[in-house]
């Protein structure tokens, strides 16, 4: 993971490559807007002001409020955040703006790209779950994907396919469909 990444929700915030990615899809941000959430990331809770940001973003230029609003406006509408019902980033009236998201340095118990470095009650499997997710980013790319998870009983199919839609849960993009299959004898 490249120095200086932030981790919040499900986003990952790569300074280095000037990457936003959710769910392991990249977020495209100008390099101005990604600037601004950038500062905005590193200095979470804090009320960080118009003057603060164009001091950090735009450093010896004269701009006006309409570059930020634009700029604020951007991100809002990368991170699904409303300015009235803030999850990410609070307006501050006449001052400036606060990141009231948690952030880390670390990636959640979901994980990088939805594979979790962990996940309860399951053990091994991640390349596994790893193909699955790089099937699952064709298919959302428009690539069409048919997979079938097969093996002797009991090795443990179920709970990869489990633990597969549990870290996919939270991408609204994405509806599953459940169904089982029962053998009926007739003796």
């Amino acid at each position: 993971m490249p120095e200086g990444t932030k981790f919040f929700d499900s986003f990952q915030l790569d300074p280095t490559n000037a990457r936003l990615r959710k769910n392991g899809r990249d977020i495209f941000l100008t390099p101005k807007a990604f600037d601004v959430l950038r500062y905005l990331a590193e200095h979470v809770g804090q009320l960080v002001t118009k003057h603060d940001l164009w001091r950090a973003v735009w450093p010896d230029v004269s701009v006006t409020d309409a570059a930020l609003t634009v700029c604020m406006s951007e991100i809002r509408r990368a991170l699904g955040d409303e300015a009235k019902t803030p999850r990410y980033i609070q307006t501050v009236h006449r001052r400036g703006y606060r990141f009231v998201a948690p952030v880390t340095e670390e990636p959640s118990p979901r994980g990088i790209a939805g594979v979790p470095a962990r996940v309860e009650g399951f053990v091994g499997r991640r390349a596994e779950l790893r193909q699955l997710h790089k099937w699952l980013e064709k298919a959302l790319k428009g690539e069409r994907q048919i997979v079938f998870v097969t093996g002797e009983p009991g090795i443990g199919k179920t709970a990869l396919v489990e633990a597969f839609l549990a870290q996919i849960a939270d991408n609204k993009d994405i509806r599953v469909g459940r169904g089982m299959h029962r053998t009926l004898w007739d003796w």
